[in-house]
């Protein structure tokens, strides 16, 4: 990846009239919660929990005075971060937002088709609107809006459809339509100037736009910041020093802003 030219005065002065309260951060994957446990296959929940749960990513992106959306139940019972089932890739993995498989490609839960649709209308829809009505309070207030996908991923990313992904500290995810180049670089920059290794969309790649914007209103800003959980676990234990640590780097990237 060829670095991204970043200039200070002007990426801030891009961003001085796009307050902070312009920002939404969503936390998809935070939760284990599991509404219900019908139709899961037995013994296959713990495993899957483990690895494609975003540990701790409620804690550390938790910025005083920002607005969050933290999704209150597990991806395995409910994946708000997909598509519907017509545009969703991983649907063919079994994983699109009503997961039947797990991560290695094994059942998890049968498929119900009422369940399926009663999940589809009283948790993905809601989530959904819940998330386009803020986005629809921004705009109003500000005139713009900008949604922050908060995700970290495993030091060996579970990418069915990547021959060879890249690990690094930090991967950016960015849209073409939604995210302007300015803050792209600006997030490039500062993590790169902590040190850290950054990688763009890969080995994850957008970000989640409330879906009454998505490729319609550019006023609807979106960046996902996905951070490797080897810099907060250890041998699939949460540091909480270290996820202390990540939160005053978070709170750091907006003070910066």
């Amino acid at each position: 990846m060829n670095p991204i030219a970043y200039e200070t005065a002007a990426g801030m002065a891009l961003f001085k009239d796009e307050i902070l309260d312009s920002f939404i951060l969503h936390i998809p994957h935070a939760s284990t919660h599991i509404p219900s446990l019908e139709g899961f296959v037995p013994g296959k929940l713990e495993g899957n929990m483990r690895l494609l749960t975003d540990w701790a990513t409620d804690r550390i992106f938790d910025v005083p005075g920002l607005a969050r959306i933290i999704t209150p139940y597990s991806r395995l019972f409910c994946d708000v971060e997909r598509f519907g089932d017509e545009h969703e890739p991983m649907l063919e993995v079994g994983r699109g937002f009503y997961y039947t498989h797990g991560y290695d490609g094994s059942a998890l839960r049968e498929l119900d088709v009422a369940r399926k649709e009663a999940v589809r209308r009283e948790f993905y829809l809601k989530h959904h609107e819940r998330l386009a009505d803020m986005a629809r309070e921004r705009l109003a207030k500000h005139g713009v809006c900008h949604v922050l996908d908060c995700h970290s991923f495993n030091d060996d990313p579970l990418v069915p459809f990547h021959a060879a992904p890249k690990s690094p500290d930090i991967c950016i995810g960015t849209d073409p339509f939604h995210t302007p180049d300015h803050w792209k670089a600006y997030t490039l920059h500062y993590f790169s100037r902590l040190g850290y290794s950054v990688e763009i969309n890969d080995p994850y790649a957008g970000c989640l736009i409330p879906k009454p914007y998505y490729l319609k209103d550019s006023r609807v800003k979106g960046l996902m910041i996905e951070i490797n959980k080897r810099l907060y676990m250890n041998e699939g234990v949460v540091d909480e020093e270290r996820v202390g640590e990540l939160r005053g780097v978070m709170k750091g990237y907006f003070e910066e802003l």
